[in-house]
């Protein structure tokens, strides 16, 4: 027996509404993901300044890790 074109439409309305929700969540995880990375080398860039800075005492190395640190907190506000 045939279905009707009313009883496929509701199926395809909440099929395709499935697909675009599983799509945005995907995306959004893929954001999150990528932001974690960002931080993450953020993080290690200031680790390595601030030893840089400890092993040569030059206070520019100081500044650049308080950049990389003002950088994270503002990646971690935004999410």
């Amino acid at each position: 027996m045939p279905s009707s074109p009313e009883s496929d439409r509701p199926f395809d309305e909440s099929t395709a509404e499935t697909r675009r929700k599983e799509r945005e969540l995907a995306e959004a995880e893929v954001k999150l993901a990528r932001r974690q990375r960002i931080v993450n080398r953020l993080r290690i860039l200031q680790m390595i300044l601030s030893l840089v800075e400890l092993a040569t005492g030059n206070p520019a190395y100081r500044w650049a890790a308080r950049c990389a640190q003002w950088a994270m907190e503002r990646f971690r506000d935004s999410e």
